[in-house]
């Protein structure tokens, strides 16, 4: 009888303790806290994965946060590249995960407005401090495009796009990340077996006027070549070379003013530069040879020297 009156009692004060405990309400209750904030999102088991048909589903209005109460807690930062503007984005908590080992706690948000809905990852450190953030999955309304991310069992982060060419073709580009401890996610892998896409080089000196003699485009091919315009006054003109040689990963590029320092000779000679560069007028060509390294604007591989005909 005395064992059953002990055991009463402690029920009692379990049942006390855990009355007394107020689960706060995210959006309304003061003195909201990192913890608090942490805690409102609804725990899941690993693996977490989202899917592009994930974002066209409709979300619980139970698990709404107001935009204030996310903006308390989160940069708006994360948000900015696919919403510049927060105060009408409607914000909804997925998941939460907290890692056993590390101590860390990922969360899965989810921001929408209007035809754009984002899923990110979000994760605060051991001591509840917010320490890096990514987009998860975007909504696109390309049929032909499908996405998805999430966190495996072994906390890697994972992030796969999948595409289908209008000859049928399938593409794919995955990448992996980690969380570290310097309150980053780091690529650890990318896979992909979609086409290179060839990258046009931009000129910045192409719209300037070319009036002087020797003004115009020096090539080798259309990814190495040397682009003379006026300087302004005699004995001065501006340069761009853009150097880029496949195959041993060397590119480089770099633009500036040039001084005439003997007939059709110039120089590139800048005060706060250690580089440079001898440019040599003949007939229809220029020769660039580097009288000074310029490892500052190339890779080590290569040099801009080289003969470039007009």
């Amino acid at each position: 009888m005395h064992m059953q009156r002990l055991t009463i009692c402690a029920l009692l004060l379990v049942l006390m303790a855990s009355c007394g405990k107020k689960t706060k309400d995210i959006n309304t209750d003061e003195g909201i806290e990192a913890i608090d904030f942490i805690e409102s999102f609804p725990l899941r088991e690993l693996p977490i994965i989202y899917q592009q048909k994930d974002l066209k589903k409709n979300e619980s209005d139970s698990f709404f946060i107001n935009n204030k109460v996310v903006a308390i807690f989160l940069p708006d930062s994360i948000f900015k590249p696919a919403f510049p503007k927060t105060k009408d984005v409607r914000f909804y908590r997925k998941g939460r995960y907290k890692a056993e080992e590390s101590g860390e706690t990922y969360l899965f948000l989810s921001a929408e407005k209007k035809d754009k809905k984002n899923i990110y990852l979000i994760c605060f450190d051991a001591n509840n401090v917010f320490k890096a953030a990514m987009p998860l999955v975007e909504k696109n309304n390309n049929p032909a495009v499908s996405t998805e991310g999430g966190i495996d069992k072994r906390l890697t982060v994972i992030k796969t796009r999948n595409t289908q060419s209008r000859d049928g073709k399938a593409y794919y580009n995955k990448s992996a990340y980690v969380y570290n401890t310097e309150g980053l996610f780091t690529l650890i892998l990318t896979e992909s077996n979609e086409p290179v896409e060839e990258k046009t080089v931009y000129n910045p000196i192409d719209t300037l006027s070319r009036k002087d003699p020797l003004s115009g485009d020096y090539k080798q091919d259309k990814k190495n070549f040397v682009s003379i315009r006026d300087g302004g006054k005699a004995g001065k003109l501006l340069f761009f070379i853009n150097i880029e040689k496949p195959g041993n990963g060397c590119d480089g590029s770099l633009r500036g003013d040039i001084v005439q320092v003997k007939p059709r000779v110039y120089h590139y000679n800048k005060a706060d530069d250690h580089c440079l560069l001898e440019f040599s007028f003949n007939g229809k060509s220029v020769q660039v040879r580097e009288l000074e390294a310029c490892g500052n604007h190339r890779g080590v591989r290569c040099s801009f020297d080289g003969r470039f005909r007009k």
